[in-house]
């Protein structure tokens, strides 16, 4: 049986609502969320692989639905899912499936889509007392049709319509009601001109539809923007995640070989982990990415014009030149925050360092109640590898690494988060992702800048009053201000 249907377009934003009551996500991978039957603590996990689609991705994905019981983390099995899916959000959603029910009786759905033109089809049997579509053993269910060919929101709206049996429906007042925007990157390529020749560019937006895009050769200035919601009622009550990223050819002289950029948002000025410059990920291009969580475009957002509909960015070279460690950074599926601190920390080379780093949890800030697994890499200027180790684990969050640094230089770090684990439970891999930022050796911390800047004051005051006893009278010694 077919459904005709629109294209659609998933990767990763997940939300849910409890009967009664809303509650939504934008930008994430995966997530978990919790609900009540009758009275029986229960968990939805719902999980895109892989977890990054963009629209230039052909292969085949999964959406994976799985309905567990909290307190012994057992499947709940002969589970119905009422399953209908929106592109859009508000006044311009249109919809793409009816809603439709599926049925699994090891309690895993999993939807394998096959990306393809002409009309969604639905592959398997349907069982005669629902008429819904039954998942295979595995709990696969086949879809082939005009799906993750487009980037934007699509809005999953997901009921569990009954559990254990097939004949035992909930009531309508007591349906657990999920809603899930999940987004696809938009990967937009453009041809850009630049003293005297042409160069291909790249932004891929994981969030929403590029628009508005255009480059300043004079200032060296990449404009862009997307459509965005900055109400903040609505962002309140929101896991919101925004990553957007740019990829510039290296051999765009003065652009693509700089290693200092100037970026904002809706003109404001982000630096730190909110922008990540990756030199080494690409022999060709230069990768800089955008990683804004839910407390930066709350931030933001009370800035914001009412009648404002869109998230804009500017990227361009920057004339600074003090890069400085990165003290704090985000993986780029938006899932946790990394602190890294040093000990000493003026970095040196040929001396060795201690790096502690705490992992936390990047939406809410607090703990994550978990062991890490990550690897832990540390490349050179000109993309070597001189620090590798792998499946190390971050007991409760926490970890610590001794690590020398070679030369005097400034260095990438990269931490591959692989999974959180809890006891009794299987390893989570919903918040897998890489982190990156700058390590600077050798590089004064604050305070010994500003002690070497005291020093220097009192020499010139000790040459002053020096220079004033050894002149003849009437002869004066002072600092000229410009």
């Amino acid at each position: 049986m077919a459904f005709a249907l629109a294209a659609v377009l998933v990767s990763s934003i997940i939300a849910i609502a409890f009967p009664g009551q809303k509650a939504f996500a934008d930008g994430l991978t995966s997530e978990t969320f919790t609900a009540t039957l009758g009275g029986r603590n229960a968990e939805l996990l719902v999980k895109v692989n892989p977890p990054i689609l963009t629209d230039a991705t052909k292969e085949d994905a999964y959406m994976l639905f799985r309905l567990y019981d909290a307190n012994n983390n057992q499947t709940i099995k002969y589970s119905t899912f009422f399953i209908s899916v929106e592109k859009g959000i508000g006044d311009d959603a249109v919809t793409v499936m009816p809603p439709t029910l599926f049925h699994t009786e090891s309690g895993l759905l999993r939807l394998k889509v096959q990306p393809a033109e002409g009309d969604l089809q639905i592959f398997g049997t349907q069982e005669q007392f629902l008429n819904a579509w039954v998942a295979d053993p595995g709990g696969t269910i086949n879809i082939r049709g005009p799906i993750f060919l487009e980037g934007g929101i699509y809005h999953f709206r997901i009921e569990i319509f009954g559990v254990d049996n097939i004949r035992n429906i909930f009531a309508d007042a007591d349906i657990p009601k999920f809603d899930s925007w999940l987004s696809v990157g938009d990967v937009f390529m453009k041809q850009v001109q630049y003293n005297g020749q042409a160069y291909d560019t790249t932004i891929v937006s994981y969030y929403d539809q590029v628009e508005d895009f255009n480059f300043d050769a004079q200032n060296q200035t990449f404009i862009w923007s997307m459509p965005f919601d900055w109400n903040v009622s609505r962002l309140e009550q929101t896991s919101v995640y925004v990553h957007e990223e740019v990829r510039i050819p290296k051999s765009m002289a003065g652009v693509g070989d700089a290693t200092s950029f100037a970026a904002t948002v809706n003109s404001k000025p982000i630096s730190g982990r909110m922008l990540v410059i990756d030199p080494f990920t690409s022999e060709t291009e230069l990768t800089l990415h955008y990683l804004l969580n839910k407390n930066d475009i709350v931030r933001m957002a009370s800035n914001v014009p009412d009648d404002v509909s869109q998230m804009a960015f500017t990227l361009a070279p920057s004339t600074e030149a003090n890069m400085q460690t990165s003290g704090e950074m985000s993986t780029d599926t938006g899932g946790v925050n990394v602190a890294a601190e040093w000990t000493p920390s003026q970095l040196n080379a040929d001396t060795e360092s201690t790096l502690k780093l705490d992992f936390s949890d990047a939406f809410s800030g607090g703990r994550l109640d978990a062991d890490v697994i990550y690897d832990l890499r540390i490349l050179g200027s000109e993309g070597n590898e001189v620090y590798s180790q792998s499946d190390l684990t971050a007991e409760d969050g926490t970890s610590t690494q001794t690590i020398g640094f070679p030369n005097n230089e400034n260095y990438q770090i990269e931490i591959v988060v692989k999974g959180l684990v809890r006891d009794g439970q299987p390893i989570d891999t919903t918040r897998n992702g890489i982190a990156r930022g700058i390590v600077v050796v050798p590089e004064f911390p604050t305070g010994a800048i500003v002690s070497a800047v005291a020093g220097v004051l009192g020499a010139v005051l000790l040459l002053q009053r020096f220079a004033r006893k050894s002149m003849p009278s009437g002869v004066g010694v002072g600092v000229h201000h410009q």
